[in-house]
This record gives structure tokens, sequence and C-alpha cells, in this order.
């Protein structure tokens, strides 16, 4: 923790110089994206209606506390809104930096990839502290950093909070048994990954039991989604159609959703999902083959996720606030490379979020640059998935039967 300190601190310095600028906005009053349902939603809560019950909510249970807490700060909502994420947002760094330590990254990395993380949101602009995306991604940071420290029930209950948060966690947890299972024996994963199904289901449990259909709604709506317009497989067909190939159309899906419509466009949304179900079966793969290191772990646990983020059917600007706290713990050139492309990604969708979403919707020229940073995202999963496979293996070659490593606590 002392090791960490510093460069947390030196980070934190970083993400409010970069959170300041007039395009972030940390320190303004205005709100973009979805913060005027965050404020709505609050003020319901606020006045005594329960999620899910008295009104639709759109996200999972574990979204509820940053969405009400700043109605109990002084202030107007948003600005309050703001110092919350901005809290949120510099424990996630400090998880990054304990979590590096723990991987006994030098000196020069562990500055590095902190204050590259701290930059991303100079670059991503607004979304970055106007979503609760800080939320989640700070406690899946937590646990990738508990789990290496051999608190292995305490990663596992930080993962299911994560999850119950937003959905996308989920895929790291077959990364997680493995690594436990194979240091710590079946018993202890089964233990742990218990806690982790308690933690999400105490969280889930008010709201289930006020509002179960309200509930089992919200979460359907979110798995029906059709595809996204800022996707992959969307920008794509939106090339296409500048190119007089396809005719593509936007039209509002639910929940909330700006979504390419027509035949084609769920046949591709089709494609997307079993193509991210196929890369995240190719990284638990590639994983269970090596060895027991504390490094590929890590570098299953953010390929899952950049897997998710990058091969979906639906990618909302704010997804890209997931992979900040995580693309910096990959080593070597691949991890710094990704980082990059990270940063530059977040510039990339600056020029049309938020102020020419519509004319994006409206399958503009703008549409190029989603592809193209839909294309950065592609490059960041090449490159750490590049560097999951060229980690080194034991001597012997990649383990046919679970290694097993002896555990010592630094």
């Amino acid at each position: 923790m002392r090791r960490a300190l510093k460069p947390w601190l030196v980070s934190v310095a970083v993400l409010a110089a970069a959170s300041a600028p007039p395009w972030v906005g940390l320190y303004g009053s205005r709100g973009v994206g979805d913060m005027y349902l965050f404020r709505l939603y609050a003020h319901r809560m606020d006045l005594g209606l329960w999620p899910y019950h008295g009104f639709f909510f759109d996200w999972p249970p574990g979204s509820v506390p940053p969405v009400l807490a700043p109605v109990w700060l002084p202030g107007p909502y948003y600005v309050a809104f703001h110092a919350l994420v901005f809290v949120y947002a510099a424990l996630a760094l400090g998880a990054l930096a304990v979590a590096l330590v723990l991987l006994r990254a030098s000196t020069r990395r562990l500055y590095a990839a902190v204050i590259a993380a701290a930059i991303v949101p100079l670059a991503l602009g607004a979304i970055s502290i106007d979503s609760i995306d800080f939320w989640p991604a700070l406690f899946t940071t937590a646990a990738i950093a508990a789990l290496l420290a051999d608190r292995n029930r305490l990663g596992f209950g930080l993962l299911g909070f994560a999850f119950v948060a937003k959905l996308y966690p989920v895929v790291i947890v077959p990364v997680a048994l493995i690594w436990l299972w194979r240091r710590r024996g079946r018993a202890e994963a089964v233990r742990s990954l218990v806690v982790g199904i308690v933690v999400a289901a105490l969280v889930a449990l008010p709201f289930l039991l006020v509002g179960p259909t309200g509930l089992g709604f919200s979460v359907w709506s979110q798995f029906k989604r059709g595809l996204q317009m800022e996707s992959l497989g969307a920008s794509i067909l939106m090339a296409l159609d500048h190119l007089g190939v396809y005719r593509a159309h936007v039209v509002v899906g639910q929940p909330y959703s700006l979504d390419v419509s027509g035949g084609v466009a769920r046949a591709v949304g089709v494609v997307s999902t079993l193509v991210t179900i196929v890369a995240l079966l190719w990284v638990y793969d590639r994983y269970r083959r090596g060895p027991d290191e504390a490094q590929r772990f890590v570098t299953a646990a953010v390929t899952s996720v950049a897997a998710y983020v990058a091969l979906g059917r639906v990618l909302s600007p704010q997804y890209l606030i997931w992979l900040i706290p995580l693309v910096p713990l990959v080593s070597g050139p691949a991890g710094a490379a990704a980082t990059g492309l990270l940063i530059a990604a977040g510039g990339v969708t600056m020029t049309w979020f938020p102020g020419d979403f519509w004319r994006l919707a409206a399958v503009g020229d703008i549409s190029w640059f989603v592809l193209l940073r839909d294309v950065l995202l592609v490059g960041v999963l090449v490159l750490v998935a590049h560097r999951l496979r060229s980690e080194s293996a034991p001597s012997g070659g990649p383990c046919s039967t679970p290694c097993r490593t002896t555990w010592r606590r630094a």
C-alpha cells in the first residue's frame, strides 16, 4: 500500500487536471447523455418511489446508489454527481495502483500506467463524468487486486457487487475461477463463488421483493436490445450505406436505445453475439492451458472485458470507461500500445458524442468516425489477446492438466 500511495496521489492530481477542461466539465453544472434520467430517477426515489416498482429503472440494482447519492449532498444534482464520479474514478486508480504493485511492476511502469489511465477522461470527454460507469469499474478493478492479494472471497464478493451494478464483470468470473481453483483447490473456488452469488443476491433482493416484474423486465430489456448504432456491426453497415451497398436506418429501440433496424441488422446482431462468445471461449481456453502466473491472470481478465466491449452488439461511449483501469494492467509493449489505442478511441468518440450524436442517428458522414473508433477498440483487443497468447508457458509447454504453484504473500 505504501508503494502504491505516491503514484496514486499523482494520478489523482492528473485526473483532476484532465477532467477540468470544459469539454469534460468536472467543475461545471451541466450534464450529457443519461444525466437527465439520473436526476429524474434520483428525485423519484427521494420522494419514496422504489425503482422497478414505482417507475422503470434502466440499470441493475447495484447502480441505484450512484444515481441516488447526489441528492443527499448540498448543491445542484449535477455538481454533486460529478464530485462523486470523481471519487469513484480516483478510487479505481487506487485499485489499479495496488494491482500493479501486487504484480511487482517496476516504478516506471507503475507511474506510467496510472497516469495514462488518469489521462483518458481528457480524451473521452464529458461522458467520463456524466455516467455511472466508474462505479462498476472501481469494484471490478478492486476485485482483481483482491484476488492478486489472495483475498479470494473478498475478490469474488467485489465481483458479485460489480456484476449487479453492471453486468459486464461476469465475463471475468471464469478466469477468476480457473485462477483460484488451480491455486487453492475446488473447495475454496466454490466457497468464493458462493460469496459472490450471495453478495449479488443480497443487493438485488429488496428490489426483487418490491418489484419482481419490473426488475425482470429491466434485465430482459437489456438482453433483447438490437444492434446499437455505435457498435462495430452497426458502424460497418453504416459504412456500407455510404458506399451504396446497403441502406441503413436508425430507429428508437429499447430501452431508449438507437439501433440499426431491419433483417440484416438483426442478423449482424446475432453474429456479433456469437463472435463475442467465441472470443470469450478462446480467452478462457487459452488461459486454462497456460501457467499460473499473476500477470497471465490479469491479462486474461482484461482480454475478456475488451472482447465484450469491442465485439458486442451494443457499444455506448461510456463502455470505454470499463477499460480505463484495466488495459494499463497489461504488461509489455502490447499493454502500452493498447493503452495508447484506448486513449485514441476516446478522442475519436468525442467527434460525435455528445455534439453530433443526432447526425450519427441520421446516418451522416460522422459514422466514419464511429467505424474508426470501433476499429481502434478491436486493435486494443488484438493487442491484449496477443499478449495473452505470447506470455511465457512453462518449460514443459502449456499445461495439459491444471497447473499448481505455491503462493507466497509478498
